[in-house]
C-alpha cells in the first residue's frame, strides 16, 4: 500500500536532489548548453569562498535570528493574552491575527511594496501627517534590511501564534492550580510553570520558523532585490541570481547543498535540544 507513496516520493524528492548533486559536481553554464567536465568539489569551494556569498550568508543569519527572535516573543505575549479565562470576543481577536497568514508571500511583499514607496507610500505619508521626515524604506542601506525584517514578522508572526496558543490550551491545568493553591503570583506561575511546560512547543515552534527564515526568497526579491547593493542579499536570492542571471547552475547548486547542509545541521541541533527538553 506504500509503494505509490515512496514511488512519488523518488520522483518528487529524490531525483531532483540526486540530479542536483550531480550538477553541483560538475560545469554546467546554461549559455554553452549541456553538462559539461567533472569538477569534483571546485564549486563548493569557489561558492565558500566567494564574498558576496559569505555576505548572504551573514544576511541569512542576520534575517532569521531576528524574524525568529521577534516573532516567539510577540506570539508568545499575544498568545498568553488570547488564552486569558474570560476574555471576551477571543475568537474575534484571534480572526483578526490570523489574517497576515491567509495571505501568500507574494502578495504580502506586493502590498507592503507599496506602501513602503518612498514618494507615494502610505506609511511616509502617515508620517508626513506627523510633520517626521520621509524614509527609504527599502532603498536605504540602513533601513532596508529592518524593514524586510519587520514585513516577515507582520506576516509570521500569525503562524507562531497558532502553534503556541495550540501548546497553551493543551497544557494540564493541574500544576497550574497547585501554583495559585501554593500563593505563587501571575508572573511566578509563567515563569516556573507555564514556561516550563510550554519549551517543547516553543522549540517546535522556533524549528518551524527558523528553517522557513533560514530560505526566505519571496520577499526579497518583491521588496528589494537584495539591494540597496547587497544589502538584504539572502542565500537563496543568491542561488536565484547565480542560476538564472549569470547562468551558472553548477554553482547554484552547490550553494543549495550547502544551505541545506546548513539546514540540516541546524534541525539537528534543535531536535535533540527538544528531545533532552522532552525528557526533562
Amino acid at each position: 500500500m506504500t509503494v505509490p507513496t515512496i514511488v512519488a516520493l523518488l520522483l518528487v524528492v529524490a531525483f531532483p536532489l540526486a540530479f542536483a548533486l550531480y550538477v553541483s559536481t560538475h560545469e554546467y553554464d546554461l549559455t554553452e548548453g549541456g553538462i559539461g567536465a567533472y569538477t569534483g568539489l571546485e564549486n563548493y569551494a569557489r561558492t565558500v569562498g566567494d564574498e558576496l556569498f559569505a555576505n548572504a550568508a551573514r544576511n541569512t543569519v542576520v534575517l532569521a535570528v531576528s524574524v525568529v527572535a521577534l516573532e516567539l516573543v510577540i506570539a508568545l505575549g499575544l498568545s498568553l493574552l488570547l488564552n486569558q479565562p474570560g476574555l471576551r470576543f477571543r475568537n474575534v481577536y484571534l480572526a483578526i491575527l490570523l489574517i497576515p497568514l491567509l495571505v501568500s508571500p507574494i502578495a504580502v511583499g506586493l502590498i507592503w511594496r507599496l506602501l513602503l514607496h518612498a514618494d507615494l507610500g502610505a506609511v511616509n505619508w502617515a508620517l508626513g501627517l506627523f510633520g517626521l521626515p520621509k524614509q527609504e524604506w527599502l532603498s536605504g542601506q540602513a533601513t532596508a534590511m529592518p524593514t524586510i525584517i519587520g514585513v516577515d514578522v507582520w506576516h509570521e508572526t500569525s503562524l507562531m501564534i497558532v502553534i503556541i496558543l495550540a501548546g497553551l490550551t493543551a497544557l494540564p491545568r493541574d500544576p497550574i492550580e497547585a501554583a495559585a493553591v501554593d500563593g505563587a503570583n501571575a508572573w511566578q506561575t509563567l515563569w516556573t510553570v507555564t514556561l516550563p511546560l510550554l519549551t517543547p512547543v516553543l522549540l517546535v515552534a522556533v524549528l518551524i520558523r527558523t528553517i522557513a527564515a533560514m530560505k526566505t526568497y519571496d520577499l526579497i526579491y518583491i521588496l528589494t532585490r537584495g539591494g540597496p547593493g547587497s544589502a538584504t542579499e539572502t542565500i537563496s536570492y543568491s542561488i536565484w541570481k547565480n542560476a538564472f542571471t549569470t547562468l551558472d547552475m553548477g554553482r547554484s547548486a552547490a550553494a543549495s547543498f550547502l544551505l541545506l547542509l546548513a539546514i540540516l545541521a541546524l534541525t539537528v541541533v534543535l531536535v535533540r535540544v527538544l528531545r533532552a527538553g522532552g525528557d526533562a
